[in-house]
């Protein structure tokens, strides 16, 4: 931490301080003196008076000596603060030393757990089914992949929360010795980073060098481990920290009946719009405006979408589809293979996403949170799909 010379520092290093202070003792030794006595001391015929002159002598040194000695106190005093800032400067650069080897030495220790992590695979291939092994980052991938394919989605997005727990947790059981170490090594970064005494900017640094490390498949784990009791203390650092900001949401079990039939493509075009509206979301509710629409820009669209807040506690998202018009937009190409009414559920489980699922019920009650949907507006050509949330009890709607 940088210290600054305050007023009086700065003054006892003037040389012209010292010089007002002889003037002025000066100043007041003449007229102590009075000058009719200084004009008779060059006088021949005026008697010296030797007692006189060293009384005040004395008492003149004496003065001097005292606010020079004064002076010199004020300087050791002044000396004695600035090595004692030295000092304190030297104690938080020793102290941000040993959390920086201590942050990286758990980041290695988390590197290395990760590396032991190993599993196999049977695939057939040319009528042969061959062994693949998988380890490192690769495990976490290969297992999603696993898990994804496994996953049996039902008509209700809840029904599909519970079912996605209880998958992840069969996974869980079968790894835990190793991935719980994991966990439990990411969470004590975040612990000893959130307990840390370091300027916001610095600590900023540190969470963006965790966040590079995590992908996507390691970040689909944490939500799903953080939705399950032995998750449940970590829950607060993901909130806090954002720590799943580029989980891509639409590549959750959740979502499977969407994402089954699409192609790589067509499902990352859908992972942008949520991720996009995600933020545009964020933006609006912080303004805490009553009514904002943001609408996306961009004209002779196929697709538009359009965020609505009728007041800080309500939110209406729709999609305005023109079908006179062809669609040039990636993002949206996915969109293409639904009907209007599979458009609209997908929006309703979004919301539910996006409010209640994503932050794992830690923003915004569930039982205060109503969510529904507007009639489809069909005019011509033109079709509007439109879905909401709101909370009943008139609490500001929260979101990651």
């Amino acid at each position: 931490m940088e210290t600054k010379d305050n007023w009086f520092d700065k003054l006892l290093m003037k040389k012209r301080f010292y010089i007002i202070i002889t003037l002025l003792f000066v100043g007041v030794f003449a007229y102590i003196f009075k000058w009719q006595h200084i004009l008779r001391f060059f006088d021949d015929e005026y008697v010296v008076n030797h007692e006189l002159l060293g009384t005040y002598g004395d008492f003149i040194g004496g003065v001097l000596g005292t606010i020079f000695a004064l002076i010199s106190t004020l300087i050791l005093i002044r000396t004695f603060n600035q090595q004692r800032a030295v000092t304190e400067k030297n104690k938080e650069q020793i102290e941000n030393q040993r959390f920086n080897d201590l942050f990286f030495e758990l980041l290695r220790l988390y590197q290395s757990e990760i590396s032991e992590l190993c599993g196999t695979i049977n695939k057939e291939r040319d009528n042969e089914v061959i062994t693949i092994n998988y380890n490192n980052k690769d495990f976490f991938d290969f297992e999603k992949s696993l898990l994804q394919r496994a996953f049996k989605p039902t008509p209700s997005y809840e029904g599909n929360i519970k079912g996605a727990i209880n998958l992840y947790m069969l996974f869980y059981i079968k790894h835990r010795t190793k991935v719980a170490a994991c966990f439990r090594t990411l969470y004590r970064i975040y612990d000893l980073l959130d307990n840390a005494d370091l300027r916001e900017k610095i600590k900023k640094n540190y969470l963006k060098i965790i966040r590079a490390q995590l992908t996507d498949s390691e970040l689909f784990f944490i939500r799903y481990n953080g939705m399950t009791y032995y998750g449940d203390n970590f829950t607060k650092y993901i909130n806090k920290y954002n720590v799943l900001k580029h989980l891509p949401a639409f590549d959750l079990l959740e979502f499977k009946d969407w994402w089954k039939d699409l192609t790589q493509i067509e499902r990352t075009g859908i992972n942008i719009v949520f991720h996009n509206s995600t933020r545009l979301l964020r933006r609006i509710l912080l303004k805490r405006d009553s009514n904002i629409t943001f609408r996306v820009p961009g004209e002779n669209l196929k697709y538009r979408f359009e965020i609505k807040t009728k007041s800080n506690y309500e939110v209406e998202i729709a999609l305005q589809i023109d079908n006179s018009k062809k669609n040039d937009v990636m993002e949206y190409i996915g969109f293409e293979k639904f009907s209007n009414k599979r458009i609209q559920a997908l929006l309703d489980c979004y919301l539910k996403e996006t409010f209640l699922y994503s932050n794992f019920g830690k923003f915004n009650k569930k039982l205060d949170l109503e969510f529904y949907s507007n009639p489809i507006i069909t005019n011509g050509n033109i079709c509007i799909i439109n879905s909401g949330v709101r909370n009943t009890q008139g609490q500001a709607l929260k979101i990651k």
